[in-house]
């Protein structure tokens, strides 16, 4: 009867161990942002570049630009710690637009995003980039 005992304390220890695990994993993992700002851009060429970092046990990334006033030609641009391009994307957007990149596949490092507006137009926008692991 002791036995029994002992053994069905072992394994609610390790269910318990195992789940713990798969929640800690999950919070480290969840989806965060880890760049968010604001541009306010006037005629002719204008850039905002920032810097950011993928957290560890993130792999992904996801850029959203969202235009709230004025309509330019626009682009953004991830580039790695070497100034190598990783990812590129530009439009046209015009009033309360709001652009979601695909999940792009970036390890664990620093990058920098870039954005610019080309042209005539003024521009205010909110650029966030969201990044993400493992399960999600």
């Amino acid at each position: 009867m002791a036995g029994t005992s002992t053994l069905l304390k072992a394994l609610a220890i390790a269910a318990v161990a195992v789940l713990l695990v798969a929640a800690v994993y999950a919070a480290l993992t969840f989806p965060r942002t880890v760049v968010d700002f604001g541009v306010s851009f006037t005629v002719g060429f204008e850039q905002e570049q920032q810097g950011f970092e993928v957290p560890w046990l993130h792999d992904k990334a996801q850029v959203e630009v969202t235009v709230v006033n004025g309509s330019s030609l626009w682009r953004a641009s991830i580039t790695n710690t070497d100034g190598d391009e990783v990812w590129s994307h530009s439009a046209l957007q015009v009033e309360q637009t709001t652009y979601t990149s695909e999940w792009i596949a970036l390890p664990n490092a620093g990058y920098n995003l870039t954005f610019s507006t080309i042209g005539v137009g003024s521009l205010d926008a909110n650029i966030k980039v969201s990044s993400k692991g493992g399960i999600w």
